[in-house]
């Protein structure tokens, strides 16, 4: 029974020996590609995401505020903004994020949307 026990601790010891980073196998040239390939990312990091992210984001803020359209027609559906309560802050008809323009209340738009 202990060599049973013993063939399969064996495994899991030599793996968890293997795997550890204290002495032995390491030399010093692993750490220092380990350094450079950091030093490598860190580069693409800030000089090619970076900048991508950034006009990308212009260009989305340019064309999304070219043609910006109108919201919808208000329709009084009767399925459509059913209020059992009111919400639990401000007058109660508006959401915590309710925004006037695109938003309608039950009864209708609040304010005409300028463009």
């Amino acid at each position: 029974m202990a060599t049973l026990a013993k063939k399969i601790v064996s495994p899991v010891a030599s793996g968890a020996r293997l795997m550890s980073t204290g002495g032995g196998g390491a030399s010093a040239t692993a750490g220092k590609h380990a350094e450079a390939h950091a030093k490598m990312w860190a580069n693409i990091s800030y000089f090619l995401v970076l900048p991508g992210v950034a006009i990308a984001s212009f260009i989305t803020f340019k064309n999304e505020s070219a043609h910006h359209e109108p919201p919808p027609e208000f329709v009084p559906y009767e399925h459509m903004r059913i209020r059992k309560k009111n919400f639990p802050f401000g007058d109660g008809k508006r959401s915590f994020f309710h925004n006037p323009e695109t938003n309608p209340l039950p009864d209708g738009y609040e304010v005409e949307p300028h463009h």
